[in-house]
C-alpha cells in the first residue's frame, strides 16, 4: 500500500461518522469530475469507471440510511440519493455532461449541509472542554 492510500485509510479509521459522510461526498464530486473530463476527452471506459465509483458511494449513502429514526429527513435524503442515481446512470448511458452537473449541484449543497453540522459539533465540543477550567485564581 502506498504512503497515500495509507493515510487515507487511517483518516478513514479514526474520523467520525459525519467526516465519513463528508469524505464519501467528497468522493462523489472528486469522480463526478473525473468522469466530466473523460466526457470532455470522449474517453467512454473512464468516464463509466468514474461513474461506476460514483455510484457505488451514492448507493453506500442510500444503503445507510436509517429510515425509522430518520424520519422525513431520511426520506428525503432518499429521494435525492435515487435523483443522483438516476442521472448518473442517465450521463453514462447517454455521455451527458448536464446530468453529471445536476448531480454534482445536489451533492454539493448536501455535503456544505453536513460540513455545517461538523462545525456545530466542534464548536460545541470546544465549549464543552473550556467549561469548569480553573486559572488557578
Amino acid at each position: 500500500m502506498n504512503r497515500v492510500a495509507q493515510y487515507q485509510n487511517i483518516q478513514v479509521m479514526t474520523a467520525d461518522k459525519v467526516r465519513i459522510i463528508i469524505m464519501m461526498y467528497d468522493g462523489v464530486l472528486r469522480f463526478n469530475r473525473c468522469a466530466q473530463k473523460a466526457i470532455a476527452d470522449k474517453d467512454i471506459a473512464s468516464r463509466s469507471h468514474y461513474l461506476n465509483k460514483s455510484l457505488a458511494i451514492v448507493s453506500e449513502l442510500a444503503n445507510s440510511l436509517n429510515m425509522e429514526e430518520g424520519g422525513e429527513i431520511a426520506r428525503n435524503l432518499e429521494r435525492l440519493y435515487d435523483f443522483a442515481q438516476s442521472h448518473l446512470t442517465k450521463a453514462n448511458l447517454t455521455n451527458d455532461g448536464s446530468a453529471i452537473e445536476a448531480v454534482n449541484r445536489v451533492m454539493g449543497e448536501l455535503k456544505a449541509g453536513w460540513e455545517a453540522i461538523a462545525n456545530q459539533e466542534k464548536a460545541a465540543s470546544e465549549r464543552r472542554e473550556g467549561t469548569g477550567v480553573s486559572c488557578g485564581v
